[in-house]
């Protein structure tokens, strides 16, 4: 896979908090960052990787460690458990799938990017596109497949934390940008409700749950509900694979 690389000015400096308790892994305590001594041309770096399945997270936690600018790298299987990580052990790059189970990836990287704006956010995808658009639209700095190999991952990484970002080439800039009322009337659509049990989940009236789907329809480039659950997930909306279901069935 071909990417395209830019580089972004380099982010206000920052300073860990207090350790986490012993009862925890934690991290050494660091001085602030004008202070810290550069490894490899790069200063040291604190990496979370959020992913259910253990058997990626420790193939990409055993390469990242190799590399003498990666100070650290902690691990979190879910989006809950990686807001806590997060917020105690404060890393200067979070790795996020979009496969993840209850909230998902892109979720997680907005609440991230909103609360530690700090934060560099990597989205990373599994099999098919990998959407730049989304990324972008998320507040990402980098969409990276997981099908690539751990030479071009750890250099499309460490790109990302000397400032740049890494996108696919050839993909366009960002395009799909819903509201968060949008994606949830899509994800409750997908799943196979209707539209008065959607107005109803939601407490919104059917008239404003028709104007959210029309919209969704208009921005994902759609026609009906199973083409927008389809293009959905591609994208990496959804973070879990919509059950299948007659009212899903394209009409």
């Amino acid at each position: 896979m071909t990417l395209v690389a830019t580089r972004d000015a380099e982010p206000e400096p920052t300073t860990l908090a207090d350790t986490a308790p012993s009862s925890e892994r934690a991290l050494p305590q660091l001085p602030p960052v004008d202070q810290q001594e550069w490894t490899d041309g790069i200063r040291p770096q604190r990496v979370l990787v959020v992913d259910e399945h253990a058997l990626l997270t420790a193939g990409l936690r055993a390469v990242l460690r190799e590399a003498p600018w990666v100070e650290s790298c902690l691990t979190a299987p879910s989006a809950e458990a990686a807001l806590h990580v997060a917020r105690r052990h404060y890393p200067q790059l979070v790795l996020v799938s979009t496969s993840l189970g209850g909230r998902s990836g892109p979720d997680l990287c907005r609440t991230i990017r909103q609360s530690m704006p700090h934060v560099k956010v990597v989205l990373m995808f599994g099999d098919g596109r990998v959407p730049a658009a989304l990324a972008a639209s998320l507040g990402a700095v980098a969409a990276l497949s997981k099908n690539m190999s751990p030479g071009a991952i750890l250099i499309a990484i460490r790109h990302v934390a000397e400032g740049g970002k890494v996108f696919p080439k050839g993909q366009p800039g960002p395009t799909v940008k819903l509201s968060r009322r949008e994606l949830d009337v899509l994800r409750l659509l997908a799943s196979g409700l209707s539209n008065p049990e959607t107005a109803e989940s939601l407490q919104l009236s059917r008239h404003t749950i028709k104007q959210h789907t029309s919209s969704v329809y208009r921005k994902l480039g759609v026609r009906n509900r199973a083409e927008a659950a389809s293009r959905a997930q591609e994208l990496g909306l959804l973070g879990w694979t919509p059950p299948a279901d007659p009212q899903l069935r394209a009409g």
